[in-house]
């Protein structure tokens, strides 16, 4: 499903992938350990499409990183997203017209799942709101691949479980 030949990134004269060659089969849970710096986030971005300088060769589904592997893929970044006026009935409206594979009644569950309402204003959600939020979003989406840069992160240990018992 993904199959990366020689991967290196540099930011200026610092290397932050060098050499990196991997294949990962469908069908499994792939973590990336890693201290501070060590490229994960930048690993992620180059198979999200977000950064395309860099040398080697990266496929995802047989098909160069672009269009086709950008619609396989549900992407959960380490920042948040959403702007701060919107609720999440915003959020879920945006995704619905953005992504044909979201699927709302997935979504509804996990709000509830979650303990989220969905007509909270983002700009009143803490850190962790925010980012189950996201979560849910994208694992309503029926995507093939999902990638989540730190998914727990903000989110205190009660709601850890939780989150990862969703993914």
């Amino acid at each position: 499903m993904i199959e990366i030949q020689g991967l290196s990134k540099y930011y200026g004269k610092t290397r932050a992938l060098s050499n990196v060659t991997l294949s990962l089969q469908p069908g499994h849970i792939i973590g990336l350990c890693g201290p501070n710096g060590s490229g994960k986030t930048t690993l992620i971005k180059v198979l999200n499409g977000l950064l395309n300088d860099y040398q080697g060769d990266v496929r995802i589904d047989g098909h160069e990183v672009g269009a086709h592997s950008k619609s396989l893929i549900s992407y959960l970044p380490d920042q948040t997203y959403l702007a701060g006026w919107m609720n999440g009935e915003h959020a879920i409206k945006l995704f619905k017209d953005m992504y044909q594979d979201f699927d709302e009644a997935r979504m509804r569950e996990l709000l509830e799942k979650l303990k989220l309402n969905p007509k909270q204003p983002m700009k009143t959600m803490s850190k962790g709101m925010k980012e189950k939020f996201q979560l849910a979003l994208v694992m309503s989406r029926k995507a093939m691949i999902y990638i989540l840069d730190e998914p727990i992160g903000g989110v205190d240990p009660a709601a850890r479980e939780l989150i990862l018992n969703t993914i």
